[in-house]
């Protein structure tokens, strides 16, 4: 029967044939899949490129040299899911074409890196700026009990104030940083 599903693919490009020589090798496919993960694929991923191989193998099997078409179609089948697999690898590498360990860069290539790390945390800093630009001087005292530079007991003894005034400005301080926080898409 096989045979004869081999010469309709080949033939007359029969797709029921395909479709019944896959259904036959479906336990090797299944095989296939559970060796080699694909980024993506699903099942039905699985057996459409079983049929495209299926088909083409079908179109340059010779039975005559006394080849199994089982065992050609599953080494046909076994490259073209390496191939993919070297293929999906492949872009993932081309990410990494242009990168450089710091080891090697020379030294002042390293010092433009530096520059736009520098650069990044003079962007925080002006937001940071931003942000408390409105605060009282109270507020501002109870920022840096929330940055964790001072304990309350210093907080109220720096705003001259009671811990009841201080809890009051720490919770201002939280409502400001929240609502501007928006503003500059801190997280």
């Amino acid at each position: 029967m096989e045979k004869l599903w081999i010469n309709c693919v080949k033939e007359n490009k029969d797709s029921i044939a395909l479709v019944n020589l896959v259904r036959r090798y479906q336990p090797m496919i299944n095989n296939m899949r559970s060796q080699y993960y694909i980024n993506g694929y699903d099942i039905n991923d699985w057996y459409q490129d079983a049929l495209l191989v299926c088909y083409q193998t079908c179109n340059v099997f010779d039975g005559n040299s006394g080849s199994k078409f089982g065992s050609f179609f599953k080494l046909k089948f076994k490259n073209y899911i390496i191939d993919n697999i070297r293929h999906e690898n492949a872009q993932k590498r081309k990410a990494n074409i242009g990168a450089q360990s710091l080891d090697l860069m020379p030294i002042e290539e390293q010092r433009d890196i530096g520059a736009v790390e520098n650069c990044g945390r003079l962007v925080i800093q002006y937001q940071i700026q931003e942000i408390v630009s409105d605060f009282s001087d109270i507020e501002l005292v109870s920022f840096q009990f929330l940055l964790g530079k001072i304990s309350k007991k210093d907080a109220c003894k720096k705003a001259k104030c009671d811990l009841q005034r201080i809890e009051l400005a720490i919770n201002r301080a939280k409502t400001k940083l929240k609502s501007r926080r928006a503003l500059f898409d801190l997280s």
